[in-house]
């Protein structure tokens, strides 16, 4: 498209607005998966309505192959000697590093949104939503004031780290995703349309076990509250067992005991899968232009978040890997590069209980984090239709209330959780009602385990459990004065369709 140019008040960008840079040589938009979203662009000096491109002025540009037309800030230019300025623009939603919102006892994903516009100064022109709804305590809220934009991802302890998800910035709508994009029939096959294969794997930062440990203020005392050794299952690499030490201090408002720091370091260690490598690949491909297929490139749009697949039998490499990387030539309206990042591609096979904690834990195979491909236009996926396709890889992942959970594409699907609750002295009969992330097609085969902290155990037991929740019955005797605290773990598995 032909880009235009807005004076700074726009909102609407339905218009031609100030004029249209129809000289304009080159113009690229750079989006990442909860990252930057930027527009570089080069315009001669001579070149019509050159006079109207100023900082502070804004540029709407297409930014992937919807054709959507999104709005950049013009914040910096370069004057060579040849006459060619090159501009440099962010999207206008690093406005939000401008205002400043504040906030505390935040504990769920609605009121940390509703956060970022009550408590703005200047006034939030921003709206935000989800489609999701999480519950968890947010660490950066804690009276200090920040910018919305590091409330959204940009520090420790962001609503991104405490309630997970993909951001979708849209004009001046703010969208957290719980899994942004959708699963393409796209594959990229040694032997067909790869060009290029290299990886690289890393072992040294991995681990198996760690010492959980959280550090806070009481009264203007230093306090330290220190958990267990939690072992995570299996070893980081050649057999070895290596422990660490991991700091959990903005996982909980309050001091936590040491059954819940052990449990959140479980959780941790479960998400990042300390036990796997750092590994990167990258890979070239045909362009579907350089094979005469232009024709069919409106069926092959791809976005970022969306899924595709990587082939490479010489290596037993099969995975399916999500766009976290978008470069789009805004003149030529393709993709010039994609980065992708795998998904898991197999299933949680065990399930493995601790004596001493009785915690859950799954068991997940090799996990990409990084993949890079060039080639631009849409993935050359059209090339390889009618070829197989592996039917167990993940289609959607997150977290949901206590839960966190996987769907697979051939239908198996797995949810786990924990909930911790305060018992008083003598004896105690708690029943706890949780709603599943999703509805299972029949009932799950589930497991419940109990970790009492001074409290002996009666009975702990599903009372009743259908497709969309687990009702669960824990009966014990609280032998102190003082009130203790119990853990329940659950696991379920079925089918989500």
């Amino acid at each position: 498209m032909i880009p235009i140019i807005y004076e700074s008040s726009e909102t609407a960008f339905a218009s031609n607005g100030l004029g249209r840079l129809r000289d304009i040589l080159s113009a690229t938009v750079c989006e990442e998966r909860n990252g930057l979203y930027e527009l570089d662009f080069e315009y001669p000096v001579d070149g019509a309505n050159f006079d109207l491109i100023q900082c502070g002025r804004v540029v709407a540009v297409t930014h992937d192959d919807s054709g959507d037309i999104q709005p950049f800030d013009i914040v910096s230019y370069t004057k060579p000697i040849d006459g060619v300025v090159k501009f440099h623009a962010v999207h206008v939603s690093y406005r939000q590093s401008g205002i400043v919102a504040q906030g505390s006892g935040i504990n769920s994903l609605a009121d940390a949104m509703t956060m970022l516009t009550s408590t703005a100064q200047p006034s939030n022109p921003f709206t935000y939503s989800a489609d999701f709804t999480s519950t968890a305590y947010m660490a950066s809220a804690d009276g200090t004031p920040r910018s919305v934009r590091q409330f959204l991802g940009g520090i420790e302890g962001s609503i991104l780290d405490a309630y997970g998800g993909e951001y979708e910035f849209d004009r001046f709508r703010v969208i957290l995703h719980r899994s942004r994009g959708v699963t393409r029939d796209f594959v990229i096959r040694y032997g067909v349309n790869m060009l290029d294969y290299s990886e690289d794997t890393d072992f040294s930062n991995t681990f198996s076990a760690c010492v959980p440990y959280w550090r806070g203020n009481d009264n203007g005392s230093d306090i330290i509250v220190k958990g267990n050794r939690v072992d995570y299952g299996g070893t980081a690499y050649n057999g070895r067992n290596i422990c660490v030490p991991l700091d959990l201090s903005d996982k909980f408002e309050d001091a936590p005991t040491t059954a819940q720091l052990e449990a959140e370091a479980l959780r941790v260690m479960q998400s990042k899968q300390s036990t796997l490598p750092a590994q990167t690949i990258s890979v070239d491909f045909v362009r579907l232009q350089d094979m005469g297929y232009e024709g069919l490139d409106n069926l092959l749009q791809c976005n970022l978040c969306d899924t595709i697949r990587v082939e490479f039998p010489r290596y037993s490499m099969s995975g399916s890997f999500k766009i976290v990387r978008t470069v789009y030539d805004v003149l030529q309206d393709r993709y010039d590069s994609m980065e992708l990042g795998q998904l898991s591609t197999t299933l949680a096979e065990a399930l493995g209980i601790q004596s001493q904690t009785d915690t859950l834990q799954s068991i997940d195979d090799l996990t990409v984090n990084d993949l890079s491909v060039t080639g631009g236009a849409a993935i050359a996926g059209a090339l390889t239709v009618g070829g197989s396709v592996v039917s167990d890889f993940v289609v959607e992942e997150g977290t949901s209330g206590i839960w966190s959970y996987r769907k697979w594409s051939n239908g198996d699907a797995e949810c786990w959780g924990m909930f911790i609750k305060s018992v008083a002295a003598g004896a105690a009969d708690s029943t706890s009602i949780y709603h599943y992330p999703f509805t299972f097609t029949a009932l799950p085969v589930s497991l419940v385990s109990i970790a009492c902290g001074g409290a002996d155990l009666y009975r702990g037991h599903f009372e009743r459990q259908g497709t969309t929740a687990a009702q669960v019955r824990v009966t014990l005797i609280n032998k102190h004065t003082a009130a203790v605290n119990f853990t329940a773990f659950i696991y379920s598995k079925g089918k989500w369709k």
